[in-house]
């Protein structure tokens, strides 16, 4: 499921700080806009998402209304977050699409259960140390990862 939300983003010094209107006074930065962006994506989901177990929980009813970009004022944005225009080097205000499945994907630690084969001798081995095998293989899988990032 896909949702779209305007974000307003105000350029300062130090960040990009951004503001989702739509989500009771929630916001976010980054140092660049790239990362603003993401963070806004990451903001919006996890506000959805908060509590679900699957995307499939979420109805229309749940998820709060998205306003029009144009019926945003970055101005009110501004002022209702007391930004000093002296502050200000820029501000925009654009829309973010969050792919709720990817986000509930990437945070999911549900368990899936898979098959494999290993030698005998090195089953007998691990048996007799009380290794547990899930946990032996998600540090493995984990350690291979991160090396080839």
């Amino acid at each position: 499921m896909k949702v779209v939300y305007p974000v307003c983003i105000f350029q300062t010094k130090e960040n990009y700080l951004v503001y989702v209107p739509d989500l009771n006074t929630n916001n976010t930065y980054g140092k660049t806009i790239e990362e603003a962006l993401y963070m806004a994506q990451d903001l919006i989901a996890s506000y959805i998402l908060e509590d679900l177990e699957d995307v499939e929980d979420v109805t229309k009813n749940e998820i709060p209304k998205q306003s029009k970009l144009e019926d945003i004022n970055i101005k009110e944005v501004q002022k209702y977050w007391e930004l000093e225009d002296k502050d200000i080097i820029s501000s925009f205000k654009t829309l973010v699409l969050v792919n709720l499945d990817d986000f509930l994907q990437k945070w999911s630690n549900k368990s899936v259960r898979k098959n494999l084969t290993i030698p005998q001798w090195l089953n007998k081995k691990a048996e007799s140390l009380n290794l547990n095998f899930s946990q032996v293989l998600q540090e493995a899988l984990l350690e291979r990862i991160y090396k080839k990032l």
